[in-house]
């Protein structure tokens, strides 16, 4: 299966296949109560039925400028084997002297619609 770059998402297309990349992702709570019990961290999954759009904001999680939106027809598949391609963890780096003007950037009216506590 040839997969699409991470750096080629954009809102155009409702058809991606991503592997081992890192993308801000958002469910509202409503669907994330329904769909947790069956989500394990460190499991690989299918997620299916999601549309991207625009990440907003300067302060993100992730560099990546899209992000993708769980529907009420997304779907969630764990993966029952691992084929090693995808780490357990990832990390973006910024150089020290970077982060100063990062949180200057960043606006204090960033809340988040939804969060957790």
């Amino acid at each position: 299966m040839a997969y699409d770059q991470l750096s080629e998402l954009d809102t155009t297309r409702s058809t991606w296949n991503i592997k081992n990349s890192h993308v801000q992702a958002f469910i509202y709570a409503d669907q994330w109560n329904s769909m947790a019990v069956n989500i394990d961290e460190g499991s690989i999954y299918v997620i299916s039925n999601f549309y991207t759009k625009e990440a907003t904001g300067s302060c993100r999680p992730v560099s990546s400028k899209i992000l993708i939106n769980f529907s009420p027809s997304t779907t969630v598949q764990k993966l029952t084997e691992d084929d090693f391609m995808i780490p357990l963890h990832k990390f973006e780096f910024v150089d020290l002297g970077d982060l100063f003007s990062m949180t200057t950037k960043c606006p204090n009216d960033e809340y988040p619609e939804y969060s957790t506590g």
